[in-house]
């Protein structure tokens, strides 16, 4: 939801106003449950630079600023004064750094008309009648931290945590029993917590993303693996209370947050808006509550276990199928390789994270042994272009036999291997040329029988003759550019054809698999080789040459 008249995001602007007229509202913003607590809420999560701005500085000493400013002058316009402290305090850092020698803030400080109409925004946001309420600012900070992680590509939808991959209803009864079960007993929240590899890694290895109805995933988040959790209320683990005051309390923040949720995307999402409209969130709270008895489930200690079984393992797949979507679209970017590399070893990363998850959730039993392939079966081709270029490929063989001393001379000819090669007499003729030395590897004769014996060797099919005549009878007749004109289209073409077998294996796999820890793992084989294959080379993408014939430049 944007604020017309500001032209920020309303759950921004509610942050900022909640701050001005009520400086305690920054504890609702502090992680009590660390050692040393810090404020959840980052400067980086606002969108709109200028509130992100005022932000650190309410929090860098701003707010005592306004308290002082307020008391020196009792007199005058509150919400003037509250400004006017603000932008004092907004602009000492383009001030340091304008004494330094920083000509852009230099420039900055020079800019009297976007400093009144900052002055004139924060004025509006102190006004005592501004839309928020101050005692629910953690539910739009909540909003503005998850819209810088988690952007919706949804107009007017500032975040979504996950997508809906289909379920039913005994699915949902199993994902609110988990959350029950937490609800009724914060200490069970235990049996999900691990210790990831990566820092920035949620502490949790069951995550939104993993369960099937985006309602419950929300749920999750607000009680567990989200900023401001449930489980961190004070309320939540008070011996004072009882087991279902303790409840109530959660469900009260949860039901709130999601509140504030589909306020926030109303103006975006129909769905949003129709379920305030009808009241939704007072069902899903009783449904909560119903959740929280411990007569919900057979057994609400096995909580980690059902969301392994229930939810997190049914997931995989469709997470797995979704990455595999992504490096198909990295792997055929119009991006340097290096860029595309870079693209594809973030999807790896997130592979391994899933897996890194998997295997630390919790397990009754053991999976029954069963042999599976180390390998998915060759992808089926069918449709959309092949990525290979025959051509270029003999034009490449035809150059490297008139000068085979440019395989070893720095630039794209060097970089190639037999993986770039799709016909197997171009591959073993290449691999020939390769082990040959130059005088050899211009004599047709021996390179003939050369490619034969390696074709051997690794048990490949019989090479055709005729290609080989070809290639050969090219050579002698034709003149063509040096090898590097179309290497790096063939490098390209390469990396382009992996990152979509893989995919396509891979996407494959997923619909059909029934472990998903075997599936894991050959993605990871897929996903690698892509990266791997992209990463090797850092030159750019390239058109594909024109055919050989019209660079003909002489004939022997």
């Amino acid at each position: 939801m944007i604020n017309s008249r500001i032209d920020a995001p309303q759950h921004e602007l509610n942050v900022i106003s909640s701050l001005l007229r009520d400086g305690a509202v920054a504890n609702q913003l502090v992680d009590w449950s660390r050692a040393d607590p810090q404020y959840w809420l980052r400067a980086d999560h606002f969108k709109t630079a200028w509130l992100g701005d005022a932000y650190h500085a309410l929090l860098s000493g701003g707010l005592k600023d306004i308290q002082q400013y307020l008391q020196a002058n009792p007199n005058a316009d509150p919400a003037h004064v509250t400004a006017s402290a603000v932008i004092a305090r907004m602009a000492m850092p383009y001030q340091q750094r304008a004494a330094a020698g920083d000509t852009s803030a230099q420039a900055a400080l020079a800019n009297s008309e976007y400093w009144a109409e900052v002055h004139r925004s924060i004025r509006e946001l102190a006004q005592p009648t501004w839309p928020s309420r101050t005692e629910h600012a953690r539910h739009d900070a909540y909003v503005v931290a998850r819209a810088a992680e988690h952007p919706s590509a949804t107009k007017d939808v500032p975040f979504d945590l996950s997508r809906s991959r289909g379920y039913d209803n005994d699915a949902r009864t199993k994902e609110l029993a988990v959350i029950g079960a937490v609800i009724n007993k914060p200490s069970r929240v235990q049996q999900f917590r691990y210790r990831p590899s990566s820092p920035d890694a949620s502490p949790y290895w069951l995550q939104p993303q993993d369960f099937g109805d985006p309602a419950t995933a929300e749920i999750w988040d607000a009680l567990v693996t989200g900023p401001d959790p449930a489980i961190a209320l004070p309320a939540a683990t008070d011996p004072r209370l009882t087991p279902q005051q303790r409840a109530a309390a959660m469900i009260g923040h949860i039901s709130t947050r999601l509140y504030y949720n589909d306020y926030h995307r109303s103006t975006g999402d129909e769905a949003a808006k129709a379920r305030l409209d009808n009241g939704t969130i007072q069902t899903i709270a009783e449904y909560l509550a119903r959740a929280s008895d411990p007569q919900f489930s057979p057994n609400p200690d096995n909580a980690g276990v059902y969301a392994t079984r229930f939810i997190l393992e049914p997931s995989i797949p469709a997470a797995v199928e979704d990455l595999a979507g992504r490096v198909r679209d990295h792997g055929l970017s119009d991006a340097s390789l290096y860029q595309v590399g870079l693209e594809l070893s973030t999807d790896l990363h997130a592979l391994d994270r899933l897996q890194e998850r998997l295997d630390n959730a919790l397990r009754p039993y053991a999976d029954p042994s069963t042999p599976a392939p180390t390998t998915m079966p060759a992808p089926d081709q069918t449709e959309g272009p092949s990525y290979t270029s025959r051509d270029t490929e003999r034009r490449v063989l035809i150059s490297l036999m008139q000068d085979p001393d440019q395989i070893h001379s720095n630039g794209p000819t060097r970089a190639l291997a037999k993986q770039h090669f799709t016909q197997p007499e171009h591959t073993y003729l290449f691999k020939a040329i390769k082990s040959l030395p130059p005088h050899s590897a211009k004599d047709p004769w021996i390179l003939t029988s050369r490619a034969h014996q390696l074709a051997r060797h690794d048990s490949a099919p019989p090479l055709r003759p005729d290609e080989l005549d070809n290639i050969f009878y090219a050579a002698r007749t034709l003149r063509v550019p040096p090898a590097d004109q179309y290497a790096s289209h063939l490098v390209v073409m390469t990396v382009r054809r992996t990152a979509r077998d893989a995919s396509t294996a891979v996407q494959a796999a997923a619909r059909q698999s029934t472990d998903p820890r075997q599936l894991l793992k050959q993605s990871r084989q897929h996903f690698q080789q892509a990266t791997n294959e992209a990463l090797q080379y850092h030159q750019q993408s390239v058109p594909e040459p024109t055919r050989y014939a019209t660079h003909q430049a002489s004939t022997v």
